[in-house]
């Protein structure tokens, strides 16, 4: 019956539809004849997730803590960081002896450009006063934050979100929400805050990879006279290794046959988790060792699930989805997990469960130009050649053979011992049929 209610049409409901349509429609010759704006046509766009994505899984695309930018600035529910914003940019202020007003005159020649970045920012009563003032506040309590992280000094704070006794669950919290794609700052502004702090052009990018130590890899020499969109556009380049310089064609992408991990092993094929920081420089094949970066699996779901919305919006590639389609494919157990050297239980499950949800975001699919495709063709030609009834069968004696005598040091120890006894009886009965039937017996 319920079902019957939610299919039934309002028709006032479709009335309201009707006229929003006949006034959309009224505009279109109006928007036709507007000629497009070179700035707005090449603005910088910090996306909204599609609105399908969040209520699948609200928790992965809204802000738990802090709000960055406008787009959750008015949430009620994440207020109670507002003290802490303001004590990060006391502190800012004090340490470089600076004035608010220095950072907005420096800011305000860019201030159209900024809010270009956004999207319906006319519609939530913006002015540009307004807008400097909260790219500032946000743009400072993000250094602060990283800074505090990175050298591991309170910098004068005695709090749980600066200070250097801060709560592990405080941290990693508001550090899922930084790197959230509704949760960003054009990283002009950090670049303008550290420039007006330094009195001197800084490489913000350099300044940041200090920040953020080993959490990632060095990013600022992949950027050659330009910077990233923002944070989350320099972790996407951070994890692929590369910088995308312009967006690209639509890609093209094949469905990926790939079995698991331990249907692999038992074709010959031995598996190398390693902490490589980049999956350019991480997923290869060579004399059938497979070498798996394992890194990218540790980021919180939160991450990557923003890096998959942002890849899709932005980007248009499928860098990042064709890597979890590989490892979606060949972990499908705890025990292909282990293959990659990892080995505690908790973390196994806690991939699996990730690489779950992938299943439901992203197809099995690679990008048609990926190294992916032609590695996992040669799997599988590994596979079909080891699927000869011989090789199976002294593979599988091989495997039953380690499992069941060479899985621990005492079962080595136990099968040594049986084959010296055996050897000293054979010994003995040799010698004892020799001295019965020599002639000097």
């Amino acid at each position: 019956m319920a079902s019957q209610n939610a299919n039934r049409i309002d028709p006032e409901n479709l009335t309201r539809r009707s006229e929003h349509l006949r006034i959309e429609v009224g505009q279109l010759q109006r928007i036709l004849d507007n000629p497009v704006d070179a700035k707005q046509r090449d603005r910088c766009f910090l996306h909204r997730v599609p609105h399908y994505l969040v209520e699948r899984n609200e928790n992965l695309y809204r802000p738990k803590m802090v709000s960055i930018g406008p787009y959750h600035h008015k949430q009620a529910y994440l207020k109670t960081m507002d003290e802490y914003k303001v004590r990060a940019l006391r502190k800012f202020l004090e340490n470089s002896r600076k004035t608010l007003d220095d950072f907005k005159r420096a800011l305000e020649d860019d201030v159209n450009k900024l809010m270009d970045s956004y999207k319906d920012l006319d519609a939530e009563g913006w002015d540009e006063c307004k807008f400097l003032e909260l790219m500032i506040l946000d743009g400072c309590f993000i250094l602060e934050f990283f800074r505090t992280f990175a050298f591991r000094k309170s910098g004068g704070y005695s709090d749980p979100v600066f200070g250097i006794d801060r709560p592990f669950t405080y941290f990693s919290a508001i550090l899922e929400d930084i790197f959230m794609l509704e949760n960003q700052v054009p990283f002009l502004v950090l670049e303008k805050l550290l420039a007006v702090e330094n009195l001197i052009t800084v490489n913000a990018v350099e300044h940041l990879d200090e920040c953020f130590g080993d959490l990632l890899p060095k990013a600022h020499e992949l950027y050659r006279g330009d910077n990233p969109i923002h944070l989350l556009d320099l972790l996407w380049t951070k994890i692929i290794g590369r910088r995308v310089l312009s967006i690209p064609k639509l890609p093209n992408f094949e469905i990926l046959e790939v079995r698991s991990a331990s249907t692999y092993k038992k074709a010959g094929i031995v598996f190398k988790g390693y902490q490589t920081k980049s999956i350019s420089a991480g997923i290869k094949l060579e004399n059938r060792v497979l070498d798996l970066p394992v890194n990218i699996l540790r980021l919180h779901e939160t991450q990557r699930a923003n890096l998959l919305v942002y890849e899709n919006l932005r980007l248009g590639s499928l860098e990042i989805p064709s890597y979890f389609s590989l490892m979606r494919g060949l972990l499908q157990s705890v025990e292909d997990v282990r293959l990659l050297g990892i080995h505690s239980l908790t973390e196994a499950e806690r991939i699996l469960n990730s690489l779950k949800y992938m299943h439901d975001l992203i197809p099995m699919a690679v990008d048609a130009e990926s190294d992916i495709l032609p590695m996992v063709e040669q799997l599988n030609e590994y596979y079909k050649a080891s699927t000869k009834k011989w090789k199976r069968r002294f593979r599988e004696w091989s495997d039953n053979l380690n499992k069941t005598y060479f899985n621990n040091p005492w079962t080595v120890l136990s099968l040594i011992g049986a084959m010296l006894f055996l050897a000293f009886t054979l010994c003995q009965t040799v010698f004892s049929a020799l001295s019965h039937y020599s002639p000097h017996g």
